[in-house]
């Protein structure tokens, strides 16, 4: 029924009009747009400021994590090459010395018998040939050294003490060998005069003097160590502190841009401050690790080796004095046994383990006291000998190589000395590794880490500046 026909009838009826009833037509939804950034909290220019403060942070990370690790390792390389190449040799260099000594006042024991003149008494051809060897060691250490020109002086008068040293102990020789037939033990006195002014020179000159040049090299090597610690925890702590306030920094970023944009995370500055997190614990850790390693180097490795070089050059120049003692007079002679005491109390209180050496390690310090053991014992008897007038006995027990034997029993034990002491060497070396290693892949790990952050903080804010267009 239509609207006319129902107002006609209602009329017709006497019914009164009903209003007519209009249908609205249902309302059409408008399409979806994304909401628009609230351009009063963040507008482009206030993102821009974000992404350029992001940027400079990451620079400043990268900047310390960059710098100090390069610093960190030179320094690493340059304590290196002063231990091993400069103390190691001038250590060497001053043993070589003092045992050269030895063997020179040595070649004035041997001779004939005292009761056959037949027969000869003890070894000089060992002697001889050893201080051949000794002498040509010299040359080279003196030439290695001679390439640090920071100590040019003092190597140039070492090498005008040894051009005197080698003077009067090559005219002591000529002398003895004028007079083949002399007794063991009793050499020319002129041979004497000119032994004990040798003896001075290397007392007085060459073992003053690479003993000084020794002491350069050690506190350098100190120095080094000490620069190398501290440097590296400073970097280490600059790297850690800068870090944080980046990463700080960029969580607080990602939660204004959550909060301004509707996003619950933006990826790329999540990949970013993963990058930076990954950078500061790394280099943190990495440089702390280098200065407890270079810290554990010099701890145990280079002090006690310090301590045993000095050993082996007190012990070279203990067995010099009492080649002398024996070849001089009572005059000299009482100098010499005051000389060796001295300086078997020093090598004594050098020996000694204290704290220096490990549990593991107190096996081959007792070794080497054993040995040197069987050198003081085969010095009582020398003087035992010679204090009862038997020189040729004497002279054995002072040239000839077999056990009981001063030459053969002080080989062994500065042979003995010399391997613990390059064990402590290599101990250093080995921790020095591990100090520089710690440091592997840098600077190109934060370089290359914090580039790919910078980038990816970039990529955060692309999207965020489209919506703007």
């Amino acid at each position: 029924m239509t609207t006319s026909q129902v107002t006609t009838r209602s009329a017709a009826g006497g019914e009164p009009p009903v209003a007519p009833v209009t249908v609205a037509p249902a309302p059409v939804p408008e399409p979806y747009r994304p909401p628009r950034p609230r351009t009063g909290r963040s507008g482009p220019r206030r993102l821009g400021v974000r992404a350029v403060v992001s940027l400079l942070l990451l620079g400043a990370v990268c900047a310390p994590a960059v710098i100090g690790s390069v610093a960190v390792r030179r320094d690493t390389d340059a304590l290196r090459t002063t231990v091993t190449q400069r103390a190691a040799v001038a250590g060497e260099l001053r043993f070589a010395l003092a045992d050269l000594d030895a063997q020179r006042a040595d070649t004035l024991a041997p001779g004939q018998s005292a009761t056959d003149p037949e027969v000869s008494v003890g070894n000089q051809l060992l002697a001889l040939i050893t201080a051949q060897q000794r002498r040509a060691e010299i040359s080279d250490l003196l030439r290695r050294l001679g390439s640090d020109a920071a100590q040019g002086p003092q190597v140039r008068s070492l090498l005008d003490a040894l051009g005197r040293y080698d003077d009067l102990s090559g005219r002591a020789a000529y002398v003895d060998e004028q007079e083949p037939a002399r007794i063991a033990g009793h050499p020319p006195q002129v041979a004497v005069s000119m032994n004990v002014q040798a003896g001075q020179v290397m007392r007085d000159d060459l073992l003053p003097a690479a003993a000084a040049l020794s002491s350069v090299y050690q506190q350098q090597a100190a120095d080094g160590q000490a620069q190398v610690h501290d440097a590296a925890l400073r970097w280490a702590l600059v790297v850690g502190l800068l870090g944080l306030l980046t990463l700080l920094f960029l969580l607080w970023w990602q939660r204004e841009l959550a909060r301004d944009y509707r996003r619950l995370l933006s990826l790329p500055l999540v990949a970013g401050t993963a990058a930076v997190l990954a950078v500061t614990l790394a280099g943190t850790l990495a440089l702390t690790a280098c200065a407890s390693g270079v810290e554990a180097a010099v701890g145990q490795g280079l002090r006690p080796w310090n301590r045993l070089a000095e050993a082996r050059a007190v012990a070279a120049q203990a067995a010099a004095t009492e080649s002398r003692w024996f070849v001089h007079d009572s005059a000299y002679g009482a100098a010499d046994a005051t000389e060796f005491t001295a300086l078997t109390g020093r090598l004594d209180a050098l020996l000694a383990p204290g704290g220096y050496a490990t549990a593991a390690e107190r096996p081959a310090y007792q070794d080497v006291l054993t040995r040197y053991g069987h050198f003081r014992a085969d010095d009582r008897r020398l003087r035992a000998l010679k204090a009862a007038g038997n020189t040729d006995e004497a002279a054995t027990v002072l040239t000839e190589v077999g056990r009981g034997d001063v030459a053969f029993d002080f080989w062994d034990f500065a042979t003995t000395l010399d391997r613990l002491a390059q064990q402590q060497l290599a101990d250093f070396s080995v921790h020095a590794s591990d100090a520089r290693g710690s440091l592997d892949g840098w600077p190109a790990v934060p370089a290359g880490a914090l580039g790919l952050a910078g980038v990816l903080v970039l990529l955060s804010v692309r999207p965020r500046f489209a919506e703007y267009r």
